[in-house]
């Protein structure tokens, strides 16, 4: 049986695709040391698992062994909680990485579907620890319960960025000297896969006029988000929020 969403308040697990046989799917690693020493659950329970993928499944845990557990698998449901429009955020790295952190946790609970770390001119050098982004991805996704794990890219310009924006039917830059504010942006596409969105964020000094000159040449609409300069990560996380929660 396949739907679209379901209400009943169970606990989340991750499940590899490859770990999906048929109407059988298996928990390993720190997912089954999570189900089974922390929530503590039993043979018999019934669990929402998550692909990461577009699919979740109730299912009803039929076995727990010494290091995985098996699940027969009730019900298929796709994209489960997700937004009806695909939105990728290419974000400037920052200089202190909880803050960082904080971003990627918001914007996977907020639905985004891929993010960007990218590096611009006034970016300050700083190595992001990709693994852990991957992990805090992970846990938001559980934690909200949808069923998309949110790609996290390698590193990248925003010259390689602006390079892939023609694949986006609106993109958006935030610039605190626009004049168009968010409520007149027009989001195109009311239907799941219509339309994908690029939001591009700066970083705490914010994206120089030849930055923002470049981005508008390659089609991107500087918005405004109001008059107060805000940090990376809250500017990154309103115009996630507007445009999902608009869409």
């Amino acid at each position: 049986m396949i739907s679209g969403r379901h209400s009943d308040p169970m606990d989340y697990f991750y499940v590899s695709p490859k770990e999906i046989h048929g109407r059988i799917a298996v928990i390993r690693g720190d997912e089954f040391k999570h189900l089974t020493r922390v929530v503590r659950k039993k043979e018999g329970e019934q669990i929402v698992l998550l692909d990461g993928e577009d699919n979740s499944y109730q299912a009803v845990i039929r076995s727990i062994a010494k290091e995985h557990a098996e699940c027969e698998i009730l019900e298929r449901n796709q994209r489960l909680n997700e937004p009806a429009v695909d939105v990728t955020l290419a974000v400037s790295i920052l200089r202190n990485p909880a803050r960082f952190d904080v971003l990627v946790e918001k914007a996977t609970e907020l639905g985004v579907r891929t993010i960007i770390p990218i590096v611009t001119e006034r970016t300050i050098p700083k190595s992001e620890k990709h693994a852990r982004l991957e992990k805090i991805a992970l846990a938001a996704m559980k934690q909200c319960g949808r069923a998309w794990l949110p790609k996290i890219l390698p590193l990248a310009s925003f010259e390689e960025v602006l390079s892939r924006a023609g694949q986006f039917s609106l993109r958006l830059i935030p610039h605190e000297q626009s004049s168009v504010s968010t409520p007149i942006v027009s989001v195109p596409g009311k239907h799941a896969g219509s339309s994908s969105i690029l939001i591009v964020v700066g970083p705490e000094g914010g994206f120089t006029e030849a930055e923002v000159a470049a981005a508008e040449q390659n089609g991107f609409l500087a918005v405004s988000l109001g008059p107060r300069r805000l940090r990376t990560e809250t500017a990154a996380i309103a115009a996630v929020g507007w445009i999902i929660g608009n869409s």
